[in-house]
């Protein structure tokens, strides 16, 4: 019996502050969804995923808006510790509220992110003091004694009644003292769905994504920019951007904003080069040379989701990899380098059939690029390339870029696969 009641004990300490399983972020249900995994047997440690939307449902880990690595955490009694990476880690004391169906991760340095659990109805949490309640359809009486603010009929309002109490339940506690003291605690998104709300705008939520993965692409590089060590500018993406100094800024509506870095040590979406964005949708995104940007990593597949985007430029980044084909879905005049560059990064060939390397401005730091298919290294793979590799073949001879299947052999498998992307 002793040993049954010590597993119970075991275990209900170990749950005793579990974050385990999925969680939306007040403000941004639609859009974030953070899940935490516990994989570490008898300890209270995991990995914390990023999963977004754009219509308000989440896949499960194998989706495609999943994004980035991972980030490691722990929890020590009531503090958890995410590891964001390259020298950020954030601890928070987890409040939890509402049967652990809500938790507020605090932090003496970011302040209050409140989380609650998958199919859970936040609004029934009545445990948060300074929740905004809704006094709709509720009667304190027939007198004209001024009670407080409240939220009634979704807008904030003097109400009048002869108490605080309604039917034994006493409401004092969810007035507010004023109108603005209301407005700052009721306020709600006038966004669309699929749509997020920052700083009274809203802003389309795949389009974010689309930013928030090339972040997150840049510190999975883990590249060597090889600057100096005390250096505020040396990362990728750049540090500097997540600064309240940061020089990058939006138009939004064509009206431009400072966006200046929250310096929460992680680059975030918003803070990124020079954005402009109309009726909620990313129009212009300017990571070029002289903005210092730093992205490295892939270009994302999906670039294309952009749809409404006019102007991409990205020189003088450190990309690399191959242009995704995709990129020849937006709306761009690809001709113009003011309003389309990808030149001076990484990125190998061949080239999507919009990019043409013969302009007077392309040009990519490409040496440690290997062109599979590319024998004669003339960024074309054709016939000439075939009669190539067959000659290799036939001498025993072995080159890497003959070597499509990547099997460490040169032979008829990899023949028959470069003609058949010659022939498609």
């Amino acid at each position: 019996m002793k040993k049954i009641i010590a597993i119970l004990f075991l275990a209900t300490l170990l749950a005793q502050f579990d974050i385990e399983g999925r969680w939306h972020i007040v403000g941004y249900e639609d859009a974030v969804m953070y899940q935490f995994v516990d994989n570490e047997p008898f300890a209270n440690a995991g990995n914390k995923y990023t999963i977004y939307s754009i219509d308000g449902h989440f896949d499960d880990l194998e989706g495609d808006m999943t994004g980035g690595t991972p980030h490691p955490y722990s929890i020590v009694d009531d503090v958890i510790t995410i590891d964001y990476h390259f020298g950020n880690v954030v601890s928070y004391q987890m409040n939890f509220l509402c049967n652990e169906q809500v938790v507020e991760l605090i932090s003496d340095e970011y302040g209050i992110m409140t989380l609650f659990r998958e199919n859970y109805d936040y609004s029934q949490c009545n445990q948060i003091l300074d929740e905004c309640f809704d006094f709709t359809n509720i009667d304190f009486g027939p007198c004209f004694m001024l009670l407080g603010v409240g939220f009634q009929n979704n807008q904030c309002n003097y109400i009048s009644g002869c108490g605080w109490t309604n039917n034994g339940v006493d409401y004092t506690d969810y007035f507010f003292d004023s109108i603005e003291e209301c407005e700052e605690n009721c306020s709600q998104s006038q966004c669309q769905d699929g749509f997020v709300e920052i700083n009274d705008m809203c802003f389309h939520s795949g389009d974010l994504s689309i930013i928030q993965e090339m972040i997150d692409n840049s510190y999975e590089s883990n590249i060597d920019l090889d600057c100096y060590n005390d250096s505020i500018y040396c990362g990728s993406p750049n540090p500097y951007m997540d600064s309240q100094d940061n020089w990058g800024w939006i138009a939004y509506d064509g009206v431009s904003y400072d966006m200046p870095g929250n310096e929460n040590g992680i680059v975030e979406p918003l803070e990124l080069g020079i954005q402009e964005w109309e009726n909620g949708r990313l129009t212009s995104f300017m990571c070029g040379a002289y903005i210092y940007c730093q992205l490295s990593g892939p270009i994302p597949d999906n670039i294309s989701d952009l749809t409404e985007l006019e102007v991409f430029r990205v020189e003088g980044n450190y990309f690399s990899g191959t242009i995704p084909e995709s990129i020849c879905d937006l709306d761009i005049n690809y001709d113009d380098y003011l309003a389309f560059d990808v030149s001076y990064n990484q990125l190998c060939g061949p080239y999507p059939d919009c990019i043409n390397p013969e302009q007077e401005f392309w040009g990519q730091y490409d040496s440690e690029c290997i062109n599979l298919g590319d024998l004669n290294a003339d960024n074309v793979i054709n016939v000439l390339d075939i009669v190539q590799i067959v000659s290799l073949i036939l001498n025993s001879e072995y080159e890497i870029n003959g070597d499509y299947n990547e099997d460490g052999i040169l032979n008829v498998i990899d023949v028959v696969q470069i003609i058949s992307i010659i022939l498609n």
